[in-house]
């Protein structure tokens, strides 16, 4: 038996996804739900969170890219990450905020951390987020998504991890972290229940112990979401009635991501 964790992201960007969240966490098909707690709807969502803890984790979703003050888009911020020119006191400070912002609304820290758009794992960024886990948790450290990918696990994975995935694992394990090194469920938000079944089906069979395969419910789509009609999709998938048939299919087991 296999355990793996199934995180939803983007908890608390909107209604329709928070939810479709919630939905999936009472029904006990969720690890962890990640927070972007930069959204206007955090505070309504965060009032949510206290009734299902002892159910699933709930993390923070580091965001630069759309909630955040001075946020940028993705590519921008992939450019000036890798070539440096980030202001290292500014993403300290921004890492700590929205850290904060999570504590204030829960009363508790983050079970889990992982990255909007994967930019927790960029240059710069992974540096500031583990120095501030490390003097904001140091007694009681979360647990971290990491990004990677292996040989075969297609283009958008590895082009995912190549934006610095391996490097915040190793410095990950040195700080005594607990991760989760292997990151499954990225592919093209197509709208086709079918496919998605499959590529589920794919991803579990294919998932190592301790690896995670993330996901992105909603119960409708959002007007102006490019993935609008895939989060719907996925959360029916999630939500359905063969949902534990397919994880005894593969072996697996859905782990709880608590400190």
């Amino acid at each position: 038996m296999k355990t793996v964790y199934l995180t939803a992201d983007d908890y608390g960007c909107h209604p329709a996804v928070d939810a479709a969240v919630l939905d999936l966490i009472d029904a006990g098909r969720l690890s962890g739900a990640a927070c972007m707690t930069r959204a206007p709807g955090w505070p309504a969502a965060a009032n949510r969170v206290a009734s299902r803890r002892s159910a699933t984790g709930f993390g923070l979703h580091l965001d630069f890219t759309e909630f955040a003050p001075a946020r940028r888009s993705l590519w921008p911020l992939i450019v000036l990450s890798q070539s440096r020119r980030l202001d290292q006191m500014s993403l300290r400070d921004e890492v700590a905020a929205q850290c904060a912002r999570f504590e204030d609304a829960t009363g508790h820290a983050p079970d889990y951390i992982d990255g909007h758009q994967h930019v927790h794992q960029m240059p710069q960024i992974r540096d500031a987020l583990i120095d501030v886990l490390l003097t904001r948790y140091g007694s009681r450290l979360p647990w971290l998504r990491i990004s990677g990918a292996r040989a075969g696990d297609g283009f958008k994975p590895r082009f995912i991890a190549a934006l610095g995935a391996p490097a915040l694992l190793r410095r990950a394990r040195a700080e005594g972290f607990r991760v989760m090194p292997r990151l499954l469920g990225a592919y093209g938000f197509d709208c086709d229940a079918a496919s998605y079944r499959k590529r589920l089906a794919h991803w579990f069979a294919t998932a190592d112990d301790g690896d995670a395969v993330m996901c992105h419910p909603a119960m409708q789509a959002m007007p102006g979401d490019p993935i609008g009609c895939a989060r719907v999709v996925e959360h029916g998938v999630l939500a359905g009635s063969d949902f534990q048939d397919r994880l005894a299919a593969t072996g697996i087991q859905i782990g709880r991501l608590r400190p």
